[in-house]
């Protein structure tokens, strides 16, 4: 089932026997809307892991959420998303697959399918230099980090084109098409409130560093939304320099780093076989194929990437490349 809250008030946690005194805040954290405590101190390489938990943003608590995670950004300005949408209904010509594409046949590709499509849903994880996520104290189950997913209400099966698998593959992840037209977030909500918090970031000192994973998409439907739903850019250059001067900072791609980065089993698999081969640690429960968990295995395999696998010379040279268009 689609893990929207109630349309009228926020989910309720799981339920505990009677109420008790809650732990002590952990040191440097300050009040959580919701009752729960949110650190927001820069934190050292964790010696232990926390479980993540994947917060389910609709028009219910997207303006909370988002205020939340623009408290957060000054100390954690990797900003890694990812997208989920409704197939691509623009193919290669006949007779031509989508490996011997030139970069300016794939981007034309992207630009039709966003151009048409609607956006399904967004995940997205901050993470500091050292790959800590934000940290919740939850009164419930205690400490977690967090990571976000938000599901959109603008596509509607029934009237957009799609491609029917690709539905279906959705549902089957717990996407309920019928709930996210009722109680998703609207995109263009979003975007109003995500533009206002990338304007006030323009006159501070966060240097905001954007990731994905095979991110043509990815970065495709944020400059959408933030180009107040404009046509994308005709040309792969302009579409690439509008990624830069609307998100602002610096764009990378964990896909292409990892497919250039010299090593063998990170080439030509995706982001799950990609992960495997870095040793990032499977969650203790298997969790859906949707955009917040393949955030956070995104965010995992970048902060691998450049701490562990490419110098930061290497790491800098792949600076504004994206899978695919280059």
């Amino acid at each position: 089932m689609f893990p929207y809250p109630p349309p009228s008030f926020p989910a309720m946690g799981p339920f505990v026997g009677p109420p008790r005194f809650p732990p002590p805040p952990p040191y440097g954290s300050v009040p959580y809307y919701g009752g729960g405590i949110a650190a927001v101190q820069q934190q050292p390489a964790a010696a232990h892991v926390l479980p993540v938990q994947i917060q389910s943003v609709t028009a219910v608590n997207l303006d909370a959420e988002l205020d939340q995670i623009a408290a957060f950004l000054p100390l954690f300005p990797y900003v890694v998303v990812d997208t989920e949408y409704p197939g691509t209904v623009h193919l290669p010509s006949p007779g031509k697959l989508e490996p011997d594409l030139t970069p300016d046949e794939r981007y034309a590709l992207v630009r039709a399918n966003v151009d048409e499509l609607p956006i399904v849903q967004l995940g997205l994880t901050l993470c500091d230099g050292n790959g800590n996520l934000p940290v919740v104290f939850d009164h419930f189950i205690g400490q977690t980090e967090r990571a976000w997913e938000f599901n959109f209400c603008d596509f509607d099966v029934g009237r957009h084109r799609h491609v029917p698998h690709s539905v279906e593959f959705l549902k089957s992840q717990g996407i309920d098409f019928h709930r996210a037209s009722q109680c998703g977030v609207s995109s263009a909500a979003f975007k109003d409130k995500l533009a206002g918090i990338l304007e006030a970031l323009r006159g501070s000192t966060t240097e905001l560093t954007w990731v994905a994973f095979g991110g043509a998409y990815d970065m495709a439907y944020l400059v959408k939304m933030l180009s107040n739903f404009q046509p994308l850019p005709e040309t792969r250059e302009d579409f690439i320099a509008q990624v830069r001067t609307l998100l602002g900072g610096r764009v990378f791609d964990a896909k292409y780093m990892a497919e250039n980065c010299g090593r063998g089993d990170l080439r030509g698999v995706g982001l799950r076989n990609v992960a495997v081969n870095l040793g990032v640690p499977k969650p203790i429960v298997e969790q859906p194929c949707l955009a917040g968990p393949k955030s956070l295995t995104a965010c995992r395999i970048h902060t691998i990437m450049r701490m562990h696998v490419l110098s930061q010379d290497d790491v800098a040279s792949h600076e504004g490349l994206i899978d695919g268009l280059q």
